[in-house]
């Protein structure tokens, strides 16, 4: 028996990751579109050159997800698939995904493919790839890993600080009024998924009152010196670095990657956005 575990690009994971036996891992590509031309979100696509176009556009911009027929592509492929998509509240992507699961298992009831609604996107998607990964690797069943999976979700968290918020509100990702005002008034924003939506909790005024902000909130959800932190950045490592030696002083024994963000989640975060996952 051979499984997969499938992600939507906005899981960041285009550095792939190491799989346990029997298991791979496939990328499923949403589209970026700027100016008539499409940037497909996929290993090797330049983001700086995604991101200068944006830029420089005057024109619509948006994302588009990856249809049916590219979730069943890869469904194909596996007697066992899970797959992973960004939030049902951001995207069409899980509903693309479960129109393709339901085409794939009528032609071949033997296979066993799982839809898993994220709620989120970036680092959360990672942390729920890695926990399949370990739990394939232990030895459950296909059912138990599901039931397994729906829980550890459950205790995830993510939060979001940008400094810029065109793309989120253009594109109905956040309201237009709560964007225009912090851009105007120089300040960075905490913001975190509610039922798979963004909220806005906190406005803050400097990188450093930011962190600390960030900080307070997540050593009040849980034990982080416990927690695998995933944090992806848009062109701002040093301020993840930052967060880091943070997290470390604060949470010892804490563990945290670091890695950047590709092309959806690039295009929402925009310039020197993080995004944290726990």
């Amino acid at each position: 028996m051979n499984w997969k575990i499938a992600v939507d690009s906005s899981s960041d994971l285009h550095e792939g990751m190491k799989c346990a036996p029997n298991v791979s891992l496939s990328i499923v590509p949403l589209v970026l579109q700027v100016d008539g031309m499409s940037f497909v979100d996929e290993p090797g696509m330049d983001v700086n050159v995604m991101m200068e176009s944006i830029r420089n556009s005057s024109g619509a911009t948006g994302s588009s997800c990856p249809s049916p027929a590219a979730w069943a592509k890869i469904f194909e492929e596996a007697d066992c698939t899970f797959a992973i998509t960004i939030s049902s509240g951001l995207s069409g992507s899980y509903n693309a995904a479960m129109i393709a699961r339901d085409l794939i298992m009528d032609e071949h009831p033997d296979k066993k493919i799982a839809v898993i609604d994220s709620l989120s996107t970036s680092g959360q998607m990672i942390l729920l790839a890695e926990k399949i990964n370990t739990l394939i690797a232990e030895g459950l069943g296909f059912e138990e890993i599901i039931h397994a999976v729906e829980d550890y979700n459950q205790t995830l968290n993510i939060y979001f600080t940008l400094c810029s918020f065109d793309n989120l509100t253009k594109n109905g990702r956040m309201p237009k009024l709560v964007g225009v005002l912090a851009k105007k008034l120089g300040m960075r924003i905490i913001g975190t998924s509610e039922h798979g939506k963004i909220a806005v909790i906190h406005k803050c005024r400097g990188d450093r009152s930011t962190l600390l902000t960030l900080i307070k909130d997540m050593k009040e959800n849980c034990d982080l010196s416990k927690r695998h932190v995933v944090i992806t950045h848009c062109a701002n490592l040093k301020l993840a670095l930052t967060l880091q030696n943070l997290l470390e002083t604060e949470a010892p024994g804490v563990r945290v990657t670091i890695l950047p963000t590709h092309g959806l989640t690039s295009y929402y975060a925009e310039e020197h956005g993080l995004i944290i996952s726990y």
